[in-house]
């Protein structure tokens, strides 16, 4: 025999199934991120341009949170069990998340597009004798216009949005999966940098054109990773009973899902912090009122973020060397630590450059916080949900936020409405009311960390024998 060595053969990752060389899991990662690039910018761009376009057709603030935010939400809680559930079990050529994402993406094309075009759709339905007969005017039918298309659009894009993120869970070796969701992380906060830098200045005078080149390119960047990114064999799914009542599998699954209390004091958890974050969606108008421009807001946010991009891969590296609960403990007390900075510009009244510089150093502030927060979310569901009913678990917790989000973007709406009563424009200056925000903020997001605190005492008795 030859003493000539052989060459070794190439490592492989596996994901279940699936087997990858090096090579194979670089493509895997550039795919499975070219595809959260598209969902992401896609994502930035409906929900920060449409309150402004909305709000420049003279709608109140109540429509705005029931638009960008309860709708989805109110969605959201009744799809996504059904297709997170559904999914858990479906099995096909294909695999089992892949096929609903690939159904979906055209109709969210189509309805990006839509969205876009509909200053000039109201505007057909108004002169087309819809104003006369209902007496409305033309900003109000625009406004009905984008509900219904912000309502389909939803409820196609609950097809991607549930199970995207159950497809790393699937595909990704778990050995890599911190750093991949690092560099998820990455991509979209480069998606944000993107939109805040080249886009948003533009968002209302170029509306439409900004909608349909998403829509261009969510229907390709998408597709293209549906058919590039392979998913492996899965094990029989579970079968339901032949004859189970709909009542009966609803109570299994609420059953399961809140089996431990740990489960339920993360649901609540999570609730209450997504309460706490609803009013976020008028920060824009807050940073108008302050006197900066549309440009200054988006350099502002692109600059950040560009930072926080830096910053990313470290704060996973840090979530994966502590366990993501108690980092998450220490991050939300930084959180609420630092809130009331912002109640700064209610006894000020700086010059337009140095409400600027505050906004930025105060962004510099709260980055590496909410960064390192975002960072933990998923490993902790990760570690805490059952990894074979993973989507199920997670389409719970969806259910419990999307409820919140629900209500408060329109009971947020409401407050916002109540300050202007409170704190009129004619008396303390254009739009000074949306400088309460913080006051929301505050006072949620202290309960929601009561509320950590309680998780925390129970992770602890729950690992007693053996804490992580």
């Amino acid at each position: 025999m030859s003493d000539v060595p052989q060459p070794a053969a190439p490592k492989v990752y596996k994901a279940g199934t699936l087997t990858y060389t090096l090579g194979g899991l670089g493509a895997l990662f550039f795919w499975l991120l070219w595809g959260d690039f598209c969902y992401i910018l896609t994502g930035v761009i409906w929900r920060n341009i449409l309150p402004l376009q909305i709000k420049a057709l003279d709608a109140p603030d109540w429509v705005i949170g029931l638009v960008v935010t309860s709708i989805p939400a109110a969605l959201n809680m009744l799809l996504n069990p059904v297709i997170s559930t559904t999914s858990d079990r479906y099995r096909s050529r294909w695999g089992r998340r892949r096929p609903f994402i690939m159904v979906a993406t055209p109709f969210i094309a189509v309805f990006l597009a839509i969205i876009g075009l509909s200053p000039d759709i109201g505007r057909w339905f108004h002169e087309g004798g819809l104003g006369q007969l209902s007496g409305w005017s033309l900003g109000a039918i625009t406004v009905v216009v984008i509900a219904v298309t912000v309502f389909l659009f939803t409820v196609a894009d609950l097809f991607v949005g549930t199970v995207f993120y159950y497809l790393f869970n699937d595909v990704v070796p778990p050995a890599f999966m911190a750093r991949f969701l690092a560099l998820f992380r990455l991509v979209g906060s480069g998606a944000g940098v993107f939109f805040n830098f080249f886009i948003f200045p533009h968002a209302l005078e170029r509306m439409s054109t900004i909608f349909l080149g998403a829509a261009v390119l969510y229907l390709v960047g998408v597709t293209l990773m549906c058919i590039f990114v392979k998913e492996g064999e899965y094990p029989p799914a579970e079968r339901l009973a032949a004859r189970s009542h709909p009542w009966d599998l609803i109570k299994a699954y609420v059953r399961e899902c809140t089996s431990q209390k740990i489960y339920v004091l993360l649901y609540v958890h999570v609730t209450v912090w997504t309460i706490a974050n609803i009013c976020g969606v008028f920060s824009v108008f807050a940073n108008l009122s302050l006197g900066l421009t549309m440009q200054q807001i988006g350099t502002l946010s692109a600059v950040t973020g560009a930072i926080q991009m830096f910053l990313i891969y470290p704060a996973g590296m840090l979530a994966d060397r502590f366990h993501p609960l108690r980092l998450l403990v220490w991050m939300e007390l930084a959180i609420v630590l630092v809130t009331p900075l912002g109640f700064v510009f209610l006894f000020t009244s700086f010059s337009p450059g140095v409400n600027y510089t505050v906004l930025f150093v105060f962004a510099l502030i709260n980055m590496p916080l909410s960064l390192l927060y975002q960072a933990t979310l998923m490993p902790l569901y990760m570690r805490l949900f059952p990894r074979d009913k993973f989507g199920q678990f997670c389409s719970f917790n969806a259910i419990c936020t999307a409820s919140a989000a629900s209500v408060g973007g329109v009971v947020g709406g409401l407050f916002i409405g109540q300050m202007q009563n409170r704190w009129p424009d004619e008396v303390y200056g254009e739009n000074y009311y949306y400088r309460l925000i913080p006051a929301w903020d505050l006072f949620f997001s202290g309960l929601a960390l009561l509320l950590l605190a309680l998780l925390y005492r129970e992770w602890l008795k729950r690992n007693a024998e053996n804490p992580v």
